[in-house]
């Protein structure tokens, strides 16, 4: 594995591409693949990529074949990855802004409001998702990217819950809402479609009118439970902003259903779970300590409304049915 800023910078001119680094350091921000933010000798700015661990590999090639499904399928720019060996992959930086940086000393630092996003970029987000959803999905099975049905989904999630309770210790009201949530059908879509997997701010990029522009990370591309990205939202904006946001996604053609918002907010009530299986299985304790904090405000914001209902629906739950194994 690549260890260094040069023998990253080496191992794209073995590739024909010469680059010198803005800085001799990584950009470690992200958890799966140290970055390289260059220029070429025109003056392009490139991003130039090497994973983590060798587990990556496949990853990534399941990514590169998703790109190439979806760069002329959607109303935003996405990396085009002019490299893309084991150990180097690199694209032209794409224009705009994330939605989300941050500064020096890790604060968050945001290009929008995220109390009010405006309405350039609701709209905009949501002909993006619709446009993403609405790829055929025997297209992108054909194209190699991953499908995990609702009910393996379902599964894998009271897995990664079981696996994690000792970890994150959630409270009897939010281990009740967890299941209530798994086992309400109503709640669940009875269809699939492709979804990014990862979309939060960091990854969104926007223009100088706060449109969303592009979008990067593709490395959760699957076909599978359309909410996934809804969810992220919700988690990042809140109910009203997801509630206007799906309102634009029907305008633009997106394919919805009754308990949609319901189905976000209890997923986004999930994620400490798949956050800490992650964690464990890398053996990174401060991204099991940001699990730990998401749980903590999930259980905070828990309202009697959703504890009364969690209570209504584990009361028809078989207890047999909680454990996955």
């Amino acid at each position: 594995m690549i260890e260094t800023v040069q023998a990253l910078l080496d191992a794209a001119r073995q590739h024909g591409l010469e680059l010198t680094a803005d800085r001799d350091e990584f950009d470690k921000s992200g958890l799966d693949f140290l970055v390289v933010h260059a220029k070429d000798a025109s003056g392009t700015c490139w991003v130039v990529r090497t994973p983590r661990r060798p587990e990556l590999l496949e990853t990534a090639r399941l990514e590169g074949r998703a790109l190439q499904l979806l760069a002329p399928k959607l109303p935003v720019a996405i990396p085009e990855w002019r490299i893309h060996a084991d150990d180097v992959i690199a694209y032209p930086r794409l224009p705009g802004t994330p939605a989300v940086t941050l500064d020096a000393s890790g604060a968050p630092q945001w290009h929008l409001d995220p109390s009010a996003p405006s309405e350039l970029f609701l709209d905009s987000f949501a002909g993006a998702l619709a446009a993403l959803q609405s790829i055929d999905e025997a297209g992108a099975r054909a194209a190699g990217i991953p499908t995990k049905p609702i009910d393996e989904a379902r599964l894998a999630l009271a897995r990664s819950m079981d696996e994690t309770r000792a970890a994150l210790a959630p409270s009897d009201a939010i281990w009740a809402r967890w299941h209530a949530w798994l086992e309400n059908d109503g709640l669940w879509p009875d269809y699939l479609t492709l979804v990014h997997g990862d979309l939060h701010p960091g990854h969104m990029l926007l223009d100088a009118e706060g449109r969303l522009s592009g979008i990067l990370d593709w490395t959760e591309a699957c076909v599978t439970d359309p909410c996934i990205d809804f969810a992220m939202f919700f988690g990042c904006f809140g109910r009203r902003p997801l509630e206007r946001l799906v309102e634009r996604f029907a305008m633009w053609g997106g394919r919805t259903w009754p308990r949609l918002v319901d189905h976000a907010a209890e997923r986004w009530a999930s994620f400490p779970a798949l956050v800490a299986e992650w964690a464990l299985r890398t053996d990174n304790e401060a991204i099991l300590e940001h699990a730990r904090a998401h749980l903590a405000s999930v259980t905070e914001n828990m309202t009697q409304s959703q504890t009364n209902l969690a209570r209504e629906l584990q009361s028809d739950v078989d207890p047999t049915t909680m454990q996955s194994d």
